[in-house]
């Protein structure tokens, strides 16, 4: 079983830096997935090939998945393909994260339904795109609702440490002056 990192265009790359860090220092075996097999330009420019796409990827495989922050999303907004593969994981016992403005994509995919969250879009952005319950919406840097883990963009080091914590993976905070 591994962790799935999903990669779009614009991903927030220091969204992930820790967190990778953290799942290497535990031993978690992680694939990066793309959208589909071409290269991925992360929101400062970093290139990355995905090692899958959410068409190849064996998603059985996956126990836990994250979903980075992206400056401008209006090209995953109801991306059809996206949706699909996310709606796909619904009832898994799957730890799925979502950092600063990536709750959009569980919200759109049902993946948010009933559960608390944070995010860093704005009320009048989540009123906007019209998935979101406003109701468990939680203004904190940082939300674990059952297995779905929400944080804010610049909570992505307090998101890496409760992520590893929640796959029970060993890792030392030090190493980040925590």
């Amino acid at each position: 079983m591994y962790t799935g990192i999903l990669l779009y265009h614009g991903f927030s790359e220091y969204e992930l830096s820790v967190l990778v860090s953290v799942l290497k220092q535990g031993n978690k075996p992680v694939v990066f997935i793309g959208l589909d097999h071409g290269l991925v330009a992360g929101e400062a420019g970093m290139p990355c090939y995905p090692q899958f796409s959410i068409n190849q990827v064996d998603s059985t495989q996956l126990d836990s998945l994250v979903l980075p922050g992206v400056d401008d999303f209006e090209h995953l907004v109801d991306h059809h393909n996206l949706k699909n593969f996310l709606e796909n994981l619904k009832g898994r016992e799957l730890l799925i994260g979502a950092i600063s403005s990536a709750p959009y994509l569980l919200s759109m995919s049902g993946l948010l339904d009933g559960k608390r969250y944070t995010t860093g879009l704005t009320r009048e952005q989540r009123k906007f795109l019209a998935t979101f319950d406003e109701d468990y919406f939680c203004e904190a840097p940082l939300i674990i609702d059952e297995q779905v883990i929400t944080a804010r963009g610049s909570s992505y080091v307090e998101f890496a440490f409760q992520y590893g914590e929640s796959l029970g993976l060993t890792f030392d905070r030090s190493w980040y002056g925590r």
